[in-house]
């Protein structure tokens, strides 16, 4: 979507004495307040928004939209990276489990859940999502509830193959949610929420699981069953709650007011030639399949999910592996992960700030790489190997969720979006299934191998990075030649979207 703010000079806005306001192109000042929902679309169009008006409605919509996403993200990634909680309490041991079940376990997740997350965006544009999202949390609420009292390996592999089926959902959904609510120099920030909740998720699965295992023994269970049954609870009772918090539209938001749905009227038609078709498209559809930059990104995500997921799944098996207790390694996990988000959320405001992506993401992950380096290296000291896994948490996250708002603001309009995010989750999600793969039981307690293919996988991102910027540059290039007579073309032609003469990519 069209960030306002980069059709409009700092002039069109300076209305403190009242004065009637306008700009070249023929928008009329805020100052007027002319518009009401009898207005026509070309009147709306033309109209400017007061800045203080539009901070109001986004406060409004952080306020609503910012702790659904955060908690059902956070929720999400509690449920899946247990397993390496739930296996550090003897999980793996009392279903019976082969020396690699570790590995398989957390790999299977990922072959339901990247096959099935390309679809869910599209079924949202189809199924209300105040309907859909609800149901799959409160489903994979049950699985997760359910892996509390399995006794055997296959049901363990049953309940992670289901889960990645309903899991799937919810990410690429969440994104494309933040997108149709958002501009496009709004959305690091809010996409932030998201990552941050997946850190966050460390900090407080740390903690609460250290908890949870305290209770072994009690109600007949074991700890790691009370991780499973409590937070399968938990995520019901999430699931029920959530409807009174997913809106459909701006024009069914009830906690909109009247004058802020008409706003947000206003914003859409500022975008809206750059939103392309609203209706299904297999047009839009096959473009995003057709575009290189979506398998770019994709790519660039892939090395990153690599980090993310090895991280995440691994790092309190690891952290225990140094030669800490079960319930200190919980405890110890925490602290990474509060840097994680600390991190996330400083590149995430100043991204959205300053407009950049590429300038963030390639410093914090150069750090990140020589916390691999060193964890790959120094082999006997404990101390360099839990500094070098704040080093590792200081790029992972920040990478992650900026490349995820970075390739939603290149593709344009809204199908193309939904289906180029869904594309991208898909190959970047396949980074779960080397993850899993990569930490082996059997390297313990060093893990140089699942270490070594991280350091890798960050700097196979940061190339196909380097190739996406240039890409990017090129198109941009492209579009400043052409002359007016050729942008006048184009645009009868019917030109919408990324393909808009004056859409403009962002690094």
């Amino acid at each position: 979507m069209l960030d306002t703010s980069e059709k409009l000079s700092k002039s069109d806005f300076d209305s403190a004495a009242g004065e009637k306001t306008g700009d070249a192109e023929g928008h009329v000042g805020y100052a007027e307040q002319e518009i009401d929902e009898n207005s026509t679309d070309e009147e709306l169009s033309r109209y400017i928004i007061n800045p203080a008006e539009e901070k109001a409605l986004l406060r409004r919509l952080d306020v609503v939209l910012g702790p659904l996403v955060c908690v059902l993200y956070l929720i999400a990634f509690l449920d899946r990276s247990q397993l390496g909680n739930a296996a550090s309490a003897g999980m793996l041991t009392d279903v019976g489990a082969p020396v690699n079940g570790l590995s398989v376990t957390a790999s299977i997740f990922y072959v339901t859940y990247v096959t099935f997350e390309p679809l869910w965006t599209t079924i949202m544009k189809t199924v209300k999502a105040s309907r859909m999202l609800p149901a799959v949390v409160i489903a994979w609420g049950a699985v997760v509830l359910g892996n509390g009292f399995i006794k055997n390996y296959p049901s363990l592999i049953a309940c992670r193959l289901i889960l990645g089926l309903l899991e799937s959902a919810l990410t690429p959904c969440l994104f494309l949610i933040l997108s149709l609510w958002y501009q496009r120099n709004e959305l690091a920030w809010r996409t932030a929420i998201m990552f941050v909740a997946a850190a966050v998720s460390g900090v407080v699965g740390g903690l609460v699981c250290a908890g949870f295992i305290k209770l072994d023994g009690h109600l007949g269970l074991r700890g790691w069953e009370h991780i499973y049954v409590w937070l399968g609870v938990i995520t019901i009772v999430l699931g029920m709650i959530s409807p009174f918090f997913i809106a459909d539209s701006y024009h069914t938001a009830w906690f909109l007011t009247p004058r802020q749905k008409l706003l947000m009227r206003v914003r859409d038609l500022h975008a809206a030639e750059y939103r392309g078709k609203q209706d299904f498209s297999w047009g839009e559809v096959k473009r995003a399949f057709k575009d290189p930059i979506v398998y770019i990104s994709g790519a660039m995500q892939f090395g990153f999910d690599i980090c993310l997921y090895g991280f995440s799944t691994f790092l309190v098996v690891i952290v225990k592996a140094l030669g800490y207790s079960t319930i200190n390694s919980q405890l110890l996990t925490a602290p990474v992960y509060a840097w994680a988000a600390i991190v996330y959320l400083v590149c995430a405001a100043i991204s959205d700030r300053k407009d950049m992506r590429f300038w963030l993401i390639f410093p914090t992950g150069c750090v990140t790489i020589i916390g691999y380096v060193l964890l790959v290296a120094v082999q006997h000291s404990t101390a360099v190997s839990l500094f070098a896994c704040f080093l590792c948490a200081t790029g992972i996250y920040s990478a992650v969720g900026l490349n995820v708002s970075w390739n939603a603001i290149s593709n344009a309009g809204d199908r193309k979006r939904a289906t180029a995010i869904g594309i991208q989750q898909l190959v970047g999600n396949l980074g779960g299934v080397v993850a899993g793969q990569i930490y082996r039981s059997t390297d313990k307690p060093y893990y140089r191998l699942g270490h070594a293919c991280s350091l890798g996988a960050m700097v196979w991102a940061i190339c196909w990075m380097f190739v996406y910027v240039a890409v990017l540059k090129k198109r941009n290039a492209r579009k400043l030649a052409l002359t007016e007579e050729e942008k006048n073309e184009m645009i009868a032609q019917g030109a919408t979207g990324d393909q808009h003469p004056n859409f403009m990519y962002k690094w």
